[in-house]
């Protein structure tokens, strides 16, 4: 070994294994809005677990919304997820109201 690979090998720090949880914890499981909303604020790889893992199909109804709407770009998707963070928690028929599109999940 080189004398700089053997300098390099020494900066090598080891990093704790992190791993994203697969629920929603029970405290932001009132509704499917608190659902979203704490979905919304976790990274990519933690909604993605809780759509693949959680047993809860409220949990995987939230996780797909944010996904589909992330993963295709779709506005509308979005939009009604901003609907739902904004303003309090709504019903889904006050969401339908609202919108002149139909609810995607």
């Amino acid at each position: 070994m080189t004398a700089e690979l053997q300098e390099i090998s020494k900066e090598v720090v080891q990093v704790r294994d992190r791993r994203y949880r697969g629920e929603i914890p029970e405290v932001h499981r009132a509704s499917l809005d608190t659902r979203i909303q704490w979905l919304w604020n976790q990274r990519f790889g933690t909604v993605q677990t809780v759509w693949q893992l959680s047993p809860d199909v409220l949990d995987n109804t939230a996780a797909t919304l944010v996904l589909q709407a992330i993963m295709a770009k779709d506005l509308e998707s979005i939009n009604q997820i901003f609907q739902r963070l904004e303003g309090g928690a709504l019903t889904d028929e006050e969401v339908l109201d609202r919108s002149q599109t139909p609810m995607r999940l």
